[in-house]
């Protein structure tokens, strides 16, 4: 059996041996760190120089194809105004809240109105 002092011998070993192997990965999380780091400063101009290439007349493909990805942040400018509604709205739209809509009598297949009157809005009948 071993006696406390040659497994406190081994154990300093085998810790000696695990803080060895694992400074490599420190040096180079340190410089991975500084790299994104910098990376993370140059995001900011990197989207305003896209977005000044997309506004003289170059695609988001075509910038791809040239090997510039779209920024995952555009820069924050002006804030962009609603469009007007294009769609033409029917003078008198039923409302999906108001039960109390009149109802409405549609024609059946032959021609000859239907004897239960439908609701407007309604999609049996």
């Amino acid at each position: 059996m071993a006696s406390a002092n040659e497994i406190r011998q081994r154990m300093m070993e085998i810790q000696a041996a695990r803080e060895e192997a694992v400074g490599p990965l420190l040096d180079v999380l340190g410089q991975r760190q500084e790299l994104q780091e910098q990376l993370a400063a140059l995001d900011a101009p990197y989207g305003e120089a896209f977005v000044t290439a997309e506004a003289g007349g170059w695609t988001t493909a075509e910038l791809a194809a040239l090997g510039a990805e779209e920024p995952a942040r555009r820069p924050k400018g002006r804030q962009r105004g609603k469009r007007s509604a294009t769609r033409k709205t029917s003078p008198v739209q039923a409302s999906p809240a108001a039960p109390s809509a009149s109802p409405v009598t549609l024609p059946s297949q032959d021609g000859v109105a239907a004897s239960e009157p439908v609701a407007a809005g309604s999609t049996s009948g």
